[in-house]
């Protein structure tokens, strides 16, 4: 990347607590992450024994960023046992 402006802005936004960095960090899902997700979920979807690749099992999950791109994208709610938005506890502290 030869233009450094959007890291130094970046930068800035994580330091000030602004957009996506101001939220809680079992909350925040990194852009590059977010525009992952939708493609992870095709690819898990396409992989998976018998079609299936929709997880629902925190257990599935392989980090706090796939378990809320689940919960939000794809409405695993068993994965937010106790309704507060957070899934996977032991995942997302």
């Amino acid at each position: 990347m030869k233009d450094k402006t959007l890291l130094k802005l970046e930068r800035e936004a994580r330091n000030q607590g602004r957009g996506l960095w101001g939220l809680s960090e079992t909350r925040q899902i990194a852009p590059w992450d977010w525009r992952r997700g939708s493609r992870a979920a095709a690819l898990a979807f396409e992989q998976a024994p018998n079609g299936g690749g929709n997880k629902t099992r925190c257990s599935e999950m392989k980090s706090c960023s796939e378990a809320r791109f689940y919960l939000n994208q794809c409405g695993a709610s068993r994965i937010d046992g106790d309704g507060d938005g957070v899934p996977c506890e032991t995942i997302c502290r």
